[in-house]
């Protein structure tokens, strides 16, 4: 195998064509860390001169040490199916001759391949480790949208059928869309209390913008903002594009009015319309009634769909840094 810097039309071009479920590797993802001041690196994996998979690593630096990341990759073309760990095997030593190695203590990895237990043993022989959290979703829950509205609605519960049947009917539920940056203000207000009564460590504000910013220039992202008199009760981001569109970030207020489930069905609509073949509604969790996450997770499943289930997130060990992180997150925040 052979891994080269690849021009961003062929980047561009290969995902694209191989329609992944996350968005996390696409170009403008990258734009979007980039404009926060981190190291890109896009890579190209070639076997026998044919371009046969793509990668885009983040470089991150914080104060528990510097890391760098695969969010949801590499991109592997679907003939290929049986040489995961090879390709793996191919982007360590790539970082390794680009002295990567020297700066950033490990690499994180949250793989964007289904959970297989044969594979999971192979990359944990290869050197990596079960990392002490997690860097993005290793769960997804993904609603097909191929299917007349009838079916789309016949697939869910009892229950959030007849709640969007029933928001339907009462007009005052506004859902708004807008492609106005600025509506960021609406959505941080909402999502800030949200953090504080869940006790999560929210995106940063400027991230959120960053990422509005970047994917609205092509016609990907736009706000979905749901009220009722004059007063928003929730706010949604969705990252689209051609094939997907994504519920990736989110914030609402506990209100009696199936306000949330007129919203969700607005965006499954025009989704639909845009020609998206899916509808991915982001993370999920499978631990019970005291996560956090348990009631948003119920919430996403009763809409119809089915669970994909990654490998967990993985850590390649560079230095002996790393093990300052690792107690740092394992024992100490």
């Amino acid at each position: 195998m052979k891994i080269e810097e690849l021009e961003n039309s062929d980047y561009q071009k290969f995902i694209s064509e191989a329609e992944p479920i996350s968005f996390l590797q696409n170009y403008e993802w990258g734009e979007v860390e980039k404009g926060l001041n981190k190291e890109i690196f896009r890579w190209g994996i070639f076997m026998e001169n044919k371009l046969i998979a793509v990668i885009q690593i983040i470089g991150q630096r914080a104060k528990r040490g510097n890391f760098l990341v695969i969010p949801h990759g590499p991109i592997i073309c679907k003939e290929i199916n049986n040489n995961y760990s090879e390709i793996i095997k191919a982007i360590i030593k790539k970082i390794f001759e680009f002295r990567l190695n020297k700066k950033y203590s490990f690499l994180r990895a949250n793989f964007l391949i289904e959970r297989e237990e044969g594979i999971l043993k192979e990359l944990l022989k290869i050197g990596f480790k079960i990392a002490p959290r997690w860097f993005v979703s290793e769960n997804f829950w993904i609603k097909e949208l191929n299917k007349s509205q009838d079916e789309l609605l016949s697939e869910m519960s009892e229950h959030h059928r007849k709640e969007i049947l029933l928001a339907k009917e009462k007009e005052y539920l506004i859902i708004e869309k807008s492609d106005d940056i600025e509506k960021i203000d609406i959505f941080w207000q909402i999502y800030a209390q949200l953090a504080k009564e869940k006790g999560f460590v929210p995106y940063s504000y400027e991230l959120i913008r960053k990422e509005f910013e970047i994917f609205s220039k092509f016609n990907q992202a736009s706000w979905y903002l749901g009220k009722v008199e004059n007063k928003y009760y929730s706010v949604a981001l969705i990252i689209f594009n051609e094939w997907s569109a994504y519920y990736h970030h989110s914030a609402s207020i506990k209100i009696k009015e199936p306000l949330n489930y007129k919203l969700q069905w607005q965006i499954i609509l025009d989704a639909k319309e845009r020609g998206c073949k899916f509808y991915n509604f982001w993370g999920i969790t499978d631990k019970g009634p005291e996560h956090p996450w348990y009631g948003l997770t119920q919430f996403k499943k009763g809409f119809g769909g089915r669970e994909i289930k990654l490998l967990p997130t993985l850590d390649y060990v560079f230095n002996l840094k790393y093990y300052l992180t690792y107690f740092y997150e394992k024992y100490l925040k």
